[in-house]
């Protein structure tokens, strides 16, 4: 009976490991952006990008890590979170030539980034204009 119940309980443990190390991982998504663009207030020259989605323990979306094709983390913005059938995309705001990252969706998670006080200076000056066109990149 006891060795039945110390079977049981390590297999209990290495189950929930797999799981907490398959979390941690997040959602990943490598893009290469051809446009100078803002993501949060810091503005980043076009290039190859990696955009990680985590929230704690599981990749929910409320955190959006930005890190250039070096490897160093450029940014990190909070985001409200959510679910989107279509998976792999950005979305920009673009207003003139100038570009706002506004959205990441990967591997069905949707995470919606915050307007920034320059986006939303910018889009107060262009006011009248309507909503502003939003870019999705694959």
């Amino acid at each position: 009976m006891k060795r039945n119940l110390r079977f049981w309980m390590l297999a209990a443990v290495l189950v929930l490991t797999a799981g907490f190390g398959f979390a941690l991982s997040g959602a990943t998504m490598r893009v290469t952006v051809p446009f100078d663009f803002y993501a949060g207030s810091r503005l980043l020259p076009a290039g190859e990008y990696t955009f990680e989605m985590t929230s704690g323990a599981t990749a929910t979306g409320s955190m959006v890590t930005v890190i250039t094709r070096e490897g160093a983390a450029v940014c990190t913005l909070g985001a409200r979170p959510g679910t989107d059938a279509a998976s792999g995309r950005l979305l920009f705001h673009k207003y003139g030539d100038t570009y706002f990252l506004s959205g990441v969706s990967i591997q069905g998670f949707r995470a919606e980034v915050p307007m920034p006080d320059g986006e939303r200076e910018l889009r107060a000056r262009i006011a009248g204009s309507g909503e502003p066109p939003v870019l999705a990149l694959r």
